[in-house]
């Protein structure tokens, strides 16, 4: 498949619908990459007391401090780019799309949130101590599921946007852009943690940057452009790693990612080139077929692992490393063909009840 062939299925003429690829090989080999990114950072940990305990100076430290910059822009960035491939255009049936959007997202919301707290209450071995305060666990989340009322405020407002064609044209939406922009350099928007309202404000630029790609076919097609834009991304990634090594002149820390110009634009130059150059794996795309799954999931499949080895005695970190993100990602995956195959498991992924099959479905 050519570049000018991903650039034609990754676009969507704005004044009109279109029907999406079934399936797409360099975006979900891309999801396959936010997949494992999402599973080894949480099996290390977001600090010393959390997943595997390791130290700020190690190697693994420094590994989640890098995919920081990726994994989340990685799946709102998708998930604005996905969104274009079939964008809502007629106000009248905005209400029809939320439906769609509460099921996808707020169903599963609202079972995995309380699973996970009373998991995390209930069960030793979790890594996390928690009180039991469902009502406030629903209203401010619980990682990860934070995530499902971070993009459902953003398909809420981008949507009611578009049905009203104020993101038609390369103006309207490089202004919606610049002001969401704006917003995440000068407010810590996450700090507004109530139904995570704030975690949508941060993500917008990712969204929005998703959407134009599509949208206005701004994935390089040659290799001139692709080659430049790789030279763009490895500055950035550059500047990056010193930032986080303490030995980037002039600043002061790392670059934040989430508020920072370079922070974020590495988390939207990254998939920017990998889709230029058409990169794909197979493997990697089978699993990013399943990333819905997989981010729902995950969570517990990593704890059984986790229990499992913690019974057998096993302490070596790498050992730890590998075994609990790959049982993370295949235990989701099983635990979705399993679900999948009756209707109450269909609701719980946040799917719609379907006759008995267990293809792959689109996250």
């Amino acid at each position: 498949m050519t570049s000018n062939k991903i650039r034609q299925e990754t676009a969507v003429a704005p004044g009109r619908a279109s029907s999406p690829p079934s399936r797409n090989l360099p975006v979900d080999t891309l999801r396959g990459v936010a997949c494992l990114l999402l599973v080894s950072f949480h099996v290390i940990g977001y600090d010393t007391t959390d997943g595997l305990h390791v130290t700020d100076d190690s190697a693994l430290r420094y590994y989640t401090d890098s995919v920081d910059y990726l994994r989340m822009p990685l799946f709102t960035l998708l998930s604005g780019l996905v969104y274009a491939w079939r964008p809502l255009h007629a106000p009248g049936d905005y209400l029809t799309f939320m439906g769609k959007k509460v099921r996808r997202l707020l169903v599963p919301y609202v079972i995995f949130v309380p699973a996970i707290g009373v998991t995390q209450v209930y069960l030793d071995g979790t890594n996390t101590a928690r009180e039991l305060e469902p009502v406030h666990w629903l209203l401010y989340s619980l990682s990860p599921y934070w995530f499902l009322l971070t993009t459902f405020w953003l398909f809420a407002v981008i949507a009611l946007l578009d049905s009203r064609s104020l993101l038609s044209s390369r103006l309207s939406v490089a202004l919606a852009f610049c002001l969401s922009l704006v917003v995440v350099l000068v407010a810590h928007t996450e700090q507004f943690r109530f139904l995570q309202v704030g975690q949508a404000l941060t993500l917008a630029p990712f969204f929005l940057a998703g959407l134009a790609l599509s949208r206005f076919s701004l994935i390089p097609s040659t290799r001139t452009t692709r080659w430049a834009w790789t030279a763009v991304l490895a500055t950035v990634a550059v500047a990056v790693q010193l930032s986080l090594t303490g030995r980037m002149p002039g600043v002061d820390g790392a670059f934040n990612s989430r508020h920072s110009l370079v922070g974020i634009s590495l988390g939207i130059l990254f998939p920017l080139v990998f889709l230029g150059w058409h990169l794909s794996n197979r493997p990697l795309a089978w699993i990013g077929g399943y990333s819905s799954g997989i981010f729902l999931l995950h969570s517990f499949a990593i704890g059984a692992v986790r229990v499992v080895f913690s019974a057998a005695g096993v302490t070596a970190t790498p050992v730890l490393l590998v075994t609990l993100t790959l049982g993370g990602v295949g235990l989701s995956i099983l635990g979705v063909t399993v679900l999948r195959r009756v209707r109450v498991g269909q609701v719980i992924l946040g799917e719609k009840p379907r006759a008995r099959r267990t293809g792959k479905g689109s996250s």
